[in-house]
């Protein structure tokens, strides 16, 4: 490794950084752009101008400015790193942050003494980047808890490749004199670097493609309006809670909502108002579910809560607080709301999701049939409700 030729290990690794990064520039540009791969991209692709600079550092007329230029770019690299990474956690990037580094560096350059220390220029160099790593895994490290497996390859990498740089610290310290292409470790630093690029680049497109599927997860199983589960995630998931239950010996109680004039809201007033309405009882259902709760809308204007250790009684009482809820809102263009709910239990009603849905839907017929707002489980048993007001006329029956 010592007799490699410096200015062939440049070159070399100037042409995979350039590769890598007009590769990862591609990827960030196929359907929408995207910004943590564009910063990654150019953090590469910096990193091989920098090199390619690098190889004119043997002509001692341009020595100076190379080692100026190079550097920065360099450093600004690593600093793209940093941002991709603030980007990828949704953060805004500073800019001042981000050519603080490169800054610096200019500033010292232009001190002969710094110019004329090889070893003092490594050592600046390498804390510049190891603060920008740092950073970067700073950034990534609470993301672990959403997808460790996406997450830690990335952070892997970074911190690798930092402790790399503080083994350049500890040499140089050690061995001050050691000048920049004769420094012992220089093929070995060289070849590292190929290796950081190339990891950094599938690290960071495993990090940005599982990012990607799980929101493509979360939009295959979540309505778009109101941002709950939808009727796929029912019944994906409430089988689950229902095994669950089953094993553990707990009750589960369903309860089925349906909203009380809802298609009147549509045509009379729009479907805007329709969905303002919709958003509205989202959120009186989210407010007042538990955390294990599943609540989904499975249809126009149907919503389903699976709640596990709900038994009859729990369940009334959870259904009557979401009725008297929304009765405290009033649209601006609908009025009054009101919502009816019928409820089944897997004690009395059975374990299949199926059957539950089933009697809880004709709970709820029992409810519009009683005059709506009100609350009814299955089997006939009645809970706290009124009668809508009587100056409402009665709609279609497609409305029931």
């Amino acid at each position: 490794m010592l007799n490699l030729d410096a200015r062939t290990l440049l070159i070399v690794e100037a042409f995979v950084l350039f590769l890598v990064g007009g590769l990862m520039l591609l990827a960030a540009l196929q359907g929408r752009r995207d910004r943590t791969l564009l910063w990654m991209a150019g953090a590469l692709l910096l990193g091989g101008t920098g090199f390619v600079i690098s190889v004119a550092r043997g002509m001692p007329a341009w020595r100076d400015a190379v080692v100026v230029l190079s550097n920065m770019l360099l450093i600004t690299g690593h600093a793209c790193v940093w941002a991709g990474l603030r980007a990828y956690v949704g953060k805004p990037v500073r800019r001042w942050l981000l050519l603080a580094g490169a800054a610096a560096w200019f500033v010292l350059c232009q001190w002969p003494g710094f110019m004329h220390a090889d070893a003092v220029r490594i050592l600046v160099f390498s804390l510049l980047s190891i603060a920008y790593l740092a950073a970067g895994v700073r950034e990534l490290w609470p993301e672990r808890r959403a997808d460790a497996g996406s997450v830690f390859p990335l952070v892997a990498v970074l911190s690798v490749h930092s402790l790399f740089y503080l083994y350049r610290v500890v040499a140089i310290i050690r061995v001050p004199d050691s000048s920049w292409l004769l420094w012992p470790d220089f093929a070995v630093t060289m070849l590292e670097g190929i290796l950081f690029s190339i990891s950094l680049s599938f690290s960071a497109l495993i990090l940005v493609r599982a990012r990607a599927e799980r929101g493509y997860r979360h939009a295959a199983l979540h309505d778009a309006l109101t941002r709950l589960s939808n009727r796929r995630a029912l019944f994906e998931q409430g089988a689950d809670v229902l095994a669950r239950s089953r094993r553990e010996g707990r009750d589960v109680a369903l309860l089925m909502c349906d909203l009380d004039w809802f298609k009147r809201v549509n045509d009379e007033h729009g479907h805007e108002a329709g969905d303002q309405v919709l958003t509205l009882f989202s959120d009186v259902l989210r407010s007042r579910i538990r955390a294990g709760d599943l609540c989904a809308r499975i249809g126009g204007e149907e919503f389903v809560i699976l709640a596990p250790g709900l038994g009859p009684l729990g369940a009334q009482g959870l259904a009557n607080r979401i009725r008297h809820a929304l009765a405290g809102i009033v649209h601006p263009a609908a009025g009054r709301l009101s919502v009816s709910i019928g409820i089944a239990c897997s004690s009395v009603d059975g374990q299949d999701l199926d059957r539950l849905l089933a009697h809880a839907d004709r709970a709820l017929y029992e409810a519009k049939a009683a005059g709506r707002d009100c609350v009814r489980q299955s089997g006939g048993a009645a809970a706290a409700g009124r009668p809508v007001a009587r100056e409402r006329a009665s709609p279609t029956s497609a409305e029931a």
